[in-house]
């Protein structure tokens, strides 16, 4: 049982949090990508570490703003190597 406190947050609010946090609107298909993980990776800490105290709604925002932008890196990451591919082929 995790030390924690429960995480209450509802997804709008988690959502309209981490919008001001990044001072912009977040598409929803990114959106519906990353909420799910931040949550889950979240529960995997609070299973892993159950002696910690931290890993609130606070925490939740937190990481659920660096999961946003590491998918946003990632998917023009390969939105880069895709077009790098597609003009590297022969006509």
């Amino acid at each position: 049982m995790s030390r924690s406190p429960a995480i209450t947050i509802s997804s709008e609010e988690l959502r309209q949090q981490v919008e001001d946090r990044l001072d912009r609107f977040i598409p929803d298909p990114l959106w519906e990508e990353a909420e799910p993980y931040a949550r889950h990776k979240l529960n995997l800490y609070r299973e892993w570490h159950p002696e910690a105290d931290y890993y609130d709604n606070r925490y939740l925002v937190a990481l659920t703003f660096d999961v946003v932008r590491e998918l946003e890196f990632s998917h023009v990451t390969v939105a880069i190597c895709d077009a790098l591919r597609c003009s590297s082929e022969p006509s």
